[in-house]
Order: C-alpha cells, then structure tokens, then sequence
C-alpha cells in the first residue's frame, strides 16, 4: 500500500514538471513579440486565444500588444506555437505596494518584510543530483547562463513565487516548491564558480546549492496614539498565481 502511494506520489511530480509556461518560448513564435517578456505560454495542448488570455489575466488590449500577431479578435492563433502571457513591466507594476497613513504619535513600530526582489535567504547548503527525479522543479537554464550569479537566481525564484532556488555547475539556475534530494556525503562539492560572480560558488557538477527564501511576512505598522492602529496593505497579481499554477501544476 505505501509503495503504491510512494510510486502515485512521484507519476505526480513528474506530471508536474511537464509545465506549459517557460521564461523562453518552446515552440515557433511571432519575431515581433514584446522583447520585454516574462512568461510564455507554449500551446501545445489546443488551448484557444481566450482561454489563455483569461487564465492569465491579460485584457485583449494587453495580449495583443505583447503578441503583435494576434489581433483584438483573437485572429490568427495557432496550435503548436508560443504567445507571450506576461511581461517584467506588468510583474513589476503589481509587486506587493504599501500604502501609508501619518498621524500624530508618540511612537511607531514597523513589522520587517522582503522588499520588491528577494533579500533575505537561508543557506540549506549542497545537495546531490537524482538523475531520476530532480531535486527541484524547473532548470531554468538548462544551456547555461554566462552571467549566473547567486542573487540573480534568488530574482529568478522569487518572481515566479517558488520558495527554493538552486544554482548548479556554475551556469545553472533551478526554482522549485520543495526540495526532492539528500545533502551531498561532501558539502564542499559545491565548488563551481559563478559565471556572473567567479568570486562565489554555484552548486558543482552533479550538485546543487539550494536556498530558502524567507517568509514574505505582509508589513504592519503600529501607531500609538489614542489606541490608533494604522496597517499597511499588499496586492499580488492573480495573472502571476496563475502562472505559478501552470508552472507547478503542468496545467491539467
């Protein structure tokens, strides 16, 4: 009974890395697409216009100003290629904002929370490849990244909403929801220099270095006066938990 479940568990996870959106286009793409893309939506399943640009929140005008082939009407769309579902300019205009109130007071408190781009990570330390079922979700630079730098794949994670981020073999950056490995036997195997930053280490080669972000904890702030209790707000973008959805969940 438990290795049914085991073997039901991992046909899941490996169900879940078939994910449709990638930070590059999979499949042949309009030339004239947005080159300021986040995401892309590679329609290899007979997805229609409307159903992704409702899934991912993106207005008529929106999709075909990023995707400069389909028009207002959804016309032409095609299956079997990539459409461009978000760009870093929509990401970074619904970042969770503060809103702030002044008042009078003897005193003000103010919760600590990450900023726009990831600052605070916790070291797990080095983790051996699985050549059978990778340890995180998505590799994404599986031809290497010339310019891989530690922080850079915290950015990486952080905006597409996973909670680990891994750097491998010096040019490799990984993102997950979890971690499926075990520590390496040496943690100085990690030892390949990052191509962005020689100075530091990115994982090695069956190796990966594996980093935890820190709870996004909402900001509150506390003002004493008369009992007056002033909290700040935060909004995320749907379109982008949408996305994090079709990337964890290989979308159906």
């Amino acid at each position: 009974m438990k290795a049914s479940w085991l073997l039901s568990f991992v046909g899941l996870s490996l169900l879940a890395r078939r994910a449709r959106c990638t930070d590059y286009p999979l499949l042949p793409y309009d030339p004239e697409t947005t080159t300021d893309c986040a995401d892309w939506f590679n329609n290899d399943d007979g997805r229609s216009c409307k159903w992704v640009r409702d899934y991912f929140e993106a207005t008529p005008e929106e999709f075909s100003r990023w995707n400069p082939s389909v028009g207002l009407n959804c016309e032409p769309w095609y299956e079997w290629n990539s459409y461009c579902v978000i760009t870093w300019t929509k990401i970074n205009s619904t970042l969770p904002a503060t809103s702030k109130t002044t008042t009078t007071s003897s005193s003000t408190t103010t919760a600590p929370i990450l900023g726009p781009s990831p600052t605070a990570w916790t070291d797990m330390g080095c983790y051996v490849e699985d050549p059978e079922l990778p340890i995180l979700d998505v590799n994404f630079n599986p031809n290497g990244d010339s310019s891989l730098s530690v922080p850079k794949c915290w950015q990486t994670c952080y905006r597409r909403f996973y909670d680990y981020a891994g750097v491998q073999n010096g040019n490799q950056c990984w993102c997950g929801s979890y971690v499926g490995g075990e520590w390496a036997a040496n943690q100085t195997s990690c030892n390949s220099p990052c191509t962005g930053n020689p100075s530091t280490f990115c994982g090695g080669p069956g190796f990966i270095r594996i980093y935890k972000a820190e709870q996004n904890v909402p900001p509150v702030t506390t003002t004493s006066t008369a009992g007056t209790v002033n909290s700040t707000s935060t909004s995320t973008s749907g379109a982008k938990r949408n996305l994090d959805a079709a990337k964890n969940m290989g979308i159906f």
